[in-house]
């Protein structure tokens, strides 16, 4: 499993700040020489049409993450850093709260749980249709670009996405960790009775 810890630091610097860890993948990942990104988005057709746009920017495989982003909103005057910020920014709640349905059903959500317990739901077809893997490099794009992270995720998912090695170091999963609160009732009350 690829974690945090892979091509970014070597073993002998670990353990380092979470900011000093964030500053060293920015510096060894962006590069200043390659010619801007232009993110083109359109806000005008309603925030499902706009995050469907956002995804389908960052399926693309030729869209260059490593490079820095310019951003041009249809119909919109704004130059500069805002844009920038203003697109990852919603790039990074489309990650956290899914595309609204269009046609009246349940929203496209890719974690659920409580805020703080968030684990990735367990949806077969976004993993074959690669949503995850974008849902990642949209994370990846916004911190590298000194945009938003993701927050409210389980500490135990933390803890897989940042521990190299996880048979030594088992995830610190807890109960808040089950989103269904029924199947959780029901292990409490076992738990209780046993």
């Amino acid at each position: 499993m690829l974690s945090v810890f892979d091509d970014v630091m070597p073993d002998d610097q670990l353990p380092i700040s979470p900011t000093a860890a964030l500053i060293r993948f920015q510096n060894k990942t962006s590069d200043s020489d390659r010619p801007s990104q232009l993110f083109r988005a359109c806000r005008l057709d309603g925030q499902a049409d706009f995050r469907r746009e956002i995804m389908g920017i960052y399926k693309n495989p030729n869209t260059d993450l490593k490079a820095k982003p310019r951003v041009r909103f249809e119909d919109e005057e704004a130059v500069g850093e805002g844009p920038i910020r203003e697109f990852l920014s919603q790039a990074i709640r489309l990650a956290e709260e899914g595309i609204p349905s269009t046609s009246g059903s349940k929203p496209l959500i890719f974690f659920e749980g409580e805020k703080d317990h968030l684990i990735p739901i367990h949806d077969h077809s976004l993993r074959l249709t690669g949503a995850f893997k974008t849902i990642g490099r949209i994370i990846g794009h916004s911190m590298l670009h000194g945009g938003p992270g993701l927050t409210g995720l389980s500490p135990a998912v933390k803890h897989c996405l940042c521990t190299p090695d996880h048979s030594q170091e088992p995830p610190p999963i807890s109960i808040q960790d089950i989103p269904d609160v029924d199947l959780r009732e029901l292990i409490t009350n076992a738990s209780v009775t046993s």
